[in-house]
């Protein structure tokens, strides 16, 4: 047995010598020390404006779509399959506008979003007169359910009430089966009768 496992690994040993010859024999992918796998930005990368990526993507036949500070408004047209790398940092942006706001507090902010120039105290005015609209309506709809509510429940109780003709019919039942279990009793004792 000592002969078949000594045997066995000298097989597996030289077929694992053979795996790394065949791999050192190849040349290396990236420089001496082996792959890298990390992913670096090129040295020479400068970002593009969005105006020229616009342009160079109208030139591929893609459609894309500017806004009106030009900057393009759907970048998923520009992507590619693979690696998509993020845009830059947009906290530094905000930042920067903190500080530009700190020195121009004279000039009202205007809001541009709502298609016209509107200040955001006139947005929110316009939304919070929409939402009491809204809750008006919704509490006149509650109101309306409430009360046919309480109509279908009369309209119910009502047909449940009992007429003077379906009082009437009862009774006149119920007369008929009290003569009819008389006139059966009586006969009955006819029929049974004594005879002396």
């Amino acid at each position: 047995m000592a002969h078949f496992y000594r045997k066995l690994l000298e097989d597996s040993e030289q077929k694992h010598e053979e795996a790394i010859a065949a791999v050192t024999e190849r040349k290396p992918l990236i420089g001496p020390q082996g792959p890298s796998l990390t992913i670096t930005k090129p040295a020479d990368f400068t970002p593009m404006s969005d105006v020229e990526l616009a342009r160079l993507a109208h030139e591929q036949g893609k459609a894309v779509e500017l806004n009106d500070d030009n900057q393009i408004v759907d970048k998923r047209e520009l992507l590619s399959a693979g690696l998509n790398l993020s845009a830059p940092n947009t906290r530094r942006v905000g930042l920067q506008m903190t500080t530009k706001k700190s020195e121009d507090t004279t000039e009202p902010h205007i809001h541009r979003a709502a298609g016209t120039a509107a200040s955001r105290r006139e947005v929110i005015a316009r939304r919070t007169a929409e939402m009491r609209h809204q809750m008006e309506e919704e509490r006149e709809r509650q109101q309306e359910q409430r009360e046919r509510d309480e109509e279908e429940s009369r309209q119910r109780i009502v047909a449940k009430r009992n007429t003077e003709t379906d009082v009437q019919d009862a009774k006149t039942r119920y007369l008929e089966r009290k003569r009819r279990k008389l006139e059966e009793g009586a006969v009955v004792t006819v029929s049974t009768g004594d005879v002396s």
